[in-house]
């Protein structure tokens, strides 16, 4: 399958959420960060990944795509302690146990989960984590729900669907937090454009869907052009032991 975001733009670094502070906080919990080496999987433009080098961990960000890659690599002058890496979830080319953690944030279906547990088993440390965290728009809220259905962001993870980890890994443990992001409109239009399937779509369908969304925004709901939408979110935090 080929890889969408191979075509991301400044747009996916710029208006896609970062994370809540209680979610990080979970992912770096039971020990100070400064003594933790990360393997941020799937690190995408780096939101995840900048946040944890903030707080003083060690992260090598896994990340296929060079448009997001390209998008990382103002963060490596400012942290000497990040390293980039061209590789995926699979095969990540680390060395065996070099890390105490590997965290998926919003990049876990894009793995062959089976391959991906036994890769993560090798590369973590005896005591470590695998961890699968997931920004969620709140669609239990029928605008919401509406909203994701126009941008076709198929990504719905429910708190009641747990990932399915091979036997290498314990069954997962969820931690769950509700929060809200500001916005705007013209900035939810851009969202949009962020989603694998408006990047895979033809420049019909592109149009398209910029067209319901904008509809939607201005006329259905009646956001003021400019004006501050509250998007409710929920993230997900699975987290599960490294077997012995």
């Amino acid at each position: 399958m080929t890889n969408p975001f191979h075509l991301a733009t400044e747009s996916y670094g710029a208006v896609r959420p970062s994370y809540p502070r209680a979610a990080v906080e979970r992912i770096l919990e039971g020990a100070e960060a400064s003594e933790l080496t990360i393997a941020d999987v799937g690190a995408g433009t780096g939101k995840l990944t900048s946040e944890l080098l903030a707080r003083g961990a060690q992260v090598a960000a896994i990340e296929p795509a060079q448009a997001m890659r390209d998008q990382m690599l103002e963060l490596v002058g400012q942290h000497p302690g990040l390293s980039i890496i061209d590789a995926h979830g699979e095969s990540t080319g680390l060395e065996d146990s070099s890390v105490d953690r590997a965290v998926f944030a919003q990049s876990w279906h894009w793995m062959d989960p089976l391959a991906t547990c036994v890769e993560m088993h090798r590369i973590v440390r005896p005591g470590g984590q695998l961890m699968i965290v997931w920004n969620q728009l709140d669609v239990t809220i029928p605008w919401v729900h509406r909203l994701t259905r126009i941008m076709r962001s198929g990504d719905v993870h429910r708190p009641d669907r747990p990932p399915v980890l091979s036997d290498l890994w314990s069954q997962p443990v969820l931690d769950r937090y509700d929060w809200e992001d500001l916005t705007s409109p013209e900035e939810i239009m851009e969202l949009g454009t962020t989603r694998s399937s408006y990047l895979r779509s033809t420049s019909a369908g592109r149009v398209k869907m910029q067209d319901n969304l904008r509809w939607y925004l201005y006329e259905h709901l009646g956001f003021a052009p400019h004006s501050t939408v509250i998007l409710p979110y929920f993230t997900l935090v699975w987290s599960a032991n490294r077997a012995q």
